[in-house]
Order: C-alpha cells, then sequence, then structure tokens
C-alpha cells in the first residue's frame, strides 16, 4: 500500500514545485497576453501590499488564457496535458470553466477565483492571509484529495466571519470532469506554423516571440 501511495505524492510534489518554477515564465505570458486586463488578474489588496507577485495571482475570468499558456510550458518540460472543461448555470448566465489533468492532478492555475470571499475585499482578514500567503496560486492535487483542501480553506473562512461564504458542494462544481477540450488549447501549433499568426491578433505574435526567447535561454 505505501509503496503505492509514494509514487502519487512525489508526482503532486513535482508538479507543485513545477508550478513554482514556471511562474514568472507563465506571469509574463498572461501579462503579454491578458495586456490590458492584466491588473485585474490579480488582487487588488495583495497587489497594492506585494506588487505583481504570485501572493496577489487570482487569474479571474482568464481559466482560458491561463490554461491555453501553462499546457503549453507543462508540454515543454515532458508532461502530457489534459483541459477540462465544465459549465454550470447561475444567476449570470451559463459559466465556462477549464483546468488542466496531469499526472492524475488537477492543475488549476486561476482556482483562487473562486476562493474570494467579497465580505470585505478590502482588509487582510486570516483567511486573506491564508489563501495568498500560504497557498500556491496553483492548485495541484489528486481529484480526490482536492475536496479536501478546499474543505480546509472554508473551515477557515468560517472560522473568521461565522459562515462560508459558499457550500463545499457548490464549490467542488468547478472541477467536474465533463468536457475534454484538450485539442482546442494548441499552443504548439502556432510557434511550429507561423503563417497562422496572420490571422491572430498581434498579442499572439508577441507571446510567441516572448516564448521563443525562453526557449532560446534553456
Amino acid at each position: 500500500m505505501y509503496r503505492s501511495i509514494i509514487p502519487r505524492i512525489e508526482k503532486t510534489a513535482g508538479l507543485r514545485l513545477l508550478g513554482y518554477d514556471l511562474y514568472k515564465t507563465f506571469d509574463e505570458c498572461m501579462r503579454i497576453f491578458t495586456r490590458y486586463e492584466y491588473h485585474l488578474i490579480h488582487d487588488e489588496l495583495m497587489r497594492k501590499k506585494v506588487g505583481y507577485q504570485p501572493k496577489s495571482f487570482v487569474g479571474t475570468k482568464n481559466c482560458g488564457s491561463a490554461c491555453f499558456i501553462m499546457k503549453y510550458l507543462l508540454e515543454n518540460k515532458g508532461y502530457d496535458v489534459n483541459v477540462i472543461k465544465n459549465s454550470k448555470r447561475t444567476e449570470y448566465g451559463l459559466e465556462d470553466h477549464v483546468f488542466l489533468y496531469v499526472n492524475n492532478n488537477i492543475f488549476d492555475p486561476t482556482y483562487r477565483q473562486f476562493m474570494i470571499d467579497r465580505r470585505r475585499r478590502d482588509f487582510m482578514c486570516k483567511y486573506k492571509f491564508h489563501l495568498f500567503t500560504q497557498l500556491s496560486p496553483f492548485l495541484i492535487n489528486e481529484k480526490e484529495k482536492i475536496v479536501y483542501q478546499l474543505d480546509n480553506l472554508l473551515k477557515i473562512n468560517k472560522k473568521v466571519y461565522g459562515s462560508a461564504f459558499i457550500e463545499l458542494d457548490e464549490l467542488m462544481e468547478n472541477w467536474e470532469f465533463q468536457e475534454d477540450v484538450t485539442d482546442t488549447f494548441d499552443l504548439h501549433k502556432y510557434i511550429d506554423n507561423k503563417h497562422l499568426l496572420l490571422k491572430k491578433p498581434d498579442y499572439y505574435t508577441y507571446l510567441i516571440n516572448f516564448i521563443e526567447e525562453v526557449n532560446l535561454q534553456n
């Protein structure tokens, strides 16, 4: 039993370490790709305190861009990566979310957008301190273990505010495996076929140029 558990733990730990190592490149790619929205994908309070850092990154409403970029970065390190999409109906209509599935681990670069408690957005409470300073900007864990990780966060939130801002079951809907959309998230094809960039906005070219510079350095 222990022999089967250890390799799984090592896979998760390896992905978390890689996520940490890739963050700087990932964030610069996001800056290029999101352009004028870049400041919106970092928490305003944390951004004012620490600047554009892992401790401020959220990725609000940019799960597609984040997965498009992070999938390439992980594949460039030899990983097979799937992109999973789910949809749910909210008071604002049908909302989609995408995340990565790598080595039997969920890898979500923008999970923090679902963990923001809007009751006190301008105050560094213990919950926000834990979410932004004690945890990785990326959610990386086995599918079965994520529920425990998020439940712990909600328990901290409840302790601070008296009640959790969302129920665990509702929160977990963001990581349901509904549809595999891997083929539509292929940054490689733009790197390998530059003529495709002619039909894309300029920021695609800026992104590819930056990635190629990084690849030359590594």
